[in-house]
């Protein structure tokens, strides 16, 4: 019974320090993942790319406690921290380069991939309003085009809460931003226009 018990012991010793190991993993990801994107609105390419390797090199930390205790794999402690580190990887390619990475590219398996890609419209968006304050109309309509992309990416997957959890809130979220985004932009355009009318008025009367 001794032995037993001393084998049971060790058996859980393990799994706390492996759980307290990957939690610590998982909060690093999420920080340096925020960090970086917090970066890219800033404008500082060379910050958010360094937190984004840092993001990616501490994810390998949680992808060998996976290999390790597969059944963490689907845990909100992982799921978590591959999110935002997908999300903050998106966000970088899609406001830099117009790209749309793929979850094969990315490494990271489709559950997570599909939440960072519906929280990374929004992100657009704050990037989209960041370049109608400083005029920039036409690159803030190619965000819009980039976040009707990721809407109809993510209106192709009807499925329960069973197998996707949260994605009808998550479709409604990204379909309400859209056209926020759309609203703003129109009345941005609109103004462009009115501005160049009088400039183009007061033009004749010189």
């Amino acid at each position: 019974m001794k032995e037993m018990l001393e084998r049971m012991r060790k058996h859980f010793d393990a799994q706390e320090k492996l759980r307290e190991e990957v939690l610590d993993a998982s909060r690093e990801v999420i920080r340096a993942s925020g960090r970086a994107t917090a970066a890219v609105h800033r404008e500082e390419k060379a910050d958010a790319k360094e937190m984004l390797a840092k993001a990616r090199k501490t994810l390998a930390t949680l992808a060998e406690a996976v290999k390790a205790e597969p059944h963490l794999a689907d845990s909100g402690i992982i799921i978590s921290a591959y999110q935002e580190y997908c999300e903050a990887a998106l966000v970088q390619a899609l406001i830099w380069d117009g790209k749309l990475l793929t979850a094969e590219e990315l490494d990271v398996s489709y559950k997570p991939y599909l939440a960072a890609l519906a929280d990374t419209a929004g992100e657009l968006r704050r990037h989209a309003l960041d370049l109608i304050r400083g005029d920039e109309v036409s690159e803030a309509e190619q965000m819009l085009k980039l976040m009707e992309k990721i809407l109809e990416l993510l209106m192709e997957f009807d499925y329960p809460d069973a197998i996707l959890p949260g994605m009808k809130r998550r479709q409604d979220m990204v379909r309400r931003v859209v056209e926020k985004t759309r609203g703003d932009l129109t009345t941005a355009i609109r103004q462009q226009k009115l501005e160049s009318a009088l400039k183009r008025a007061e033009g004749a009367r010189k």
